[in-house]
């Protein structure tokens, strides 16, 4: 018996591999019931400023990675605040 292919018809009722899953809610972002591994904390007032030498090196590396020459780079950097006076930390670490 030959059968030629036709429209396709879904089963009535609810897929047989779906399940119905409660959306959740996130939990507030003091508490340590919604941590997940690897997802850096909101930062306080007092730490909004602060940045590390590993930032500021990989920030420059950035830079330097995408200016088109030294003088882009150099310009780039300073603007940036990732340069200062010889002997000074740079701006940004200020």
């Amino acid at each position: 018996m030959n059968v030629t292919p036709g429209p396709r018809r879904r089963p009535a009722g609810p897929h047989p591999e779906s399940t119905t899953v409660a959306p959740t809610v996130p939990a507030p972002r003091g508490s340590d019931q919604g941590a997940l591994a690897g997802v850096p904390a909101q930062r306080t007032a007092a730490d909004v400023y602060r940045v590390s030498e590993e930032q500021v090196h990989r920030a420059r590396m950035a830079v330097a990675r995408n200016a088109l020459d030294s003088e882009d780079c150099r310009d780039l950097l300073d603007m940036l605040g990732l340069i200062g006076e010889p002997g000074e930390p740079p701006p940004v670490r200020r």
